[in-house]
């Protein structure tokens, strides 16, 4: 892939860097601020990923035979079942609609399965960072602040305050909010939860370089976390020439 396809990584990298030291965001609030933006983007790939299937269902918007065809666990196999690649409109068999509903049944009920269980993974995680990456305010993001408080409330915080990043997010995972195969996708938002399991790892980590101040500790770790979650590494790995595919799980 070319360097000329990953402009928007790149851009969203650029962009919310840029962001970030005007605003001279911290490492904690950086957390809190991805947190956000997989919660947000990981409900906009769900709710997507369940429309485009019934859509192709309903035979209103097909997906291509290239997304039905990548390769992936259980559940993107769910997503190549044979029913998604013949005609679900054959009137001549009066059966034709069987598969069809039971299809629907399935998409709706994996969506439904992964919003809840995402959610939920989220609001964990949101629970163990009120104590361990604490923020102002309090209220909100304090060890007694986010399990009382009001979850919309917070979200409206972060969103006022973070959008650079919930933005540079989106555009990140373009890819597999409007195209590739449902099921990848379900499992690709995943790794944006993993990630700030690293960051916080991460942090600690580097927390030596405090011994050149507190301020080039906080803005080195801003730039490390920052690239390492938008910035496209994979442009510097070596594509094989006979590779014309590449999974969009990649865009996550």
């Amino acid at each position: 892939m070319s360097l000329r396809n990953h402009l928007f990584e790149i851009g969203a990298f650029l962009l919310t860097a840029i962001f970030a030291f005007h605003f001279d965001w911290k490492a904690n609030e950086l957390c809190w601020g991805l947190w956000a933006s997989s919660l947000l983007t990981g409900w906009v790939v769900i709710l997507s990923s369940v429309l485009r299937t019934l859509l192709h269902l309903a035979g209103i918007s097909v997906i291509s035979e290239v997304d039905l065809n990548e390769k992936g666990d259980p559940l993107s196999a769910f997503f190549r079942a044979k029913t998604f690649s013949q005609n679900l409109k054959d009137k001549k068999n009066p059966f034709a609609s069987l598969p069809v509903i039971l299809m629907v049944v399935g998409s709706i009920g994996i969506g439904v399965f992964t919003w809840f269980h995402f959610t939920f993974f989220h609001t964990v995680h949101a629970m163990l960072m009120s104590f361990f990456l604490q923020m102002e305010p309090l209220s909100l993001f304090g060890p007694n602040g986010f399990i009382n408080a009001d979850k919309g409330v917070v979200l409206a915080y972060l969103v006022e305050n973070y959008w650079p990043m919930i933005l540079g997010t989106f555009i990140v995972r373009r890819g597999i909010i409007g195209g590739g195969n449902p099921g990848l996708n379900l499992k690709a938002i995943y790794g944006g939860v993993m990630r700030i399991h690293f960051f916080i790892l991460l942090s600690a980590f580097l927390f030596f370089l405090i011994y050149f101040g507190i301020e080039f500790y906080q803005r080195f770790l801003l730039l490390v976390l920052l690239f390492l979650f938008y910035f496209p590494i994979r442009i510097f790995r070596r594509q094989p020439a006979s590779s014309s595919i590449v999974s969009k799980q990649d865009e996550a």
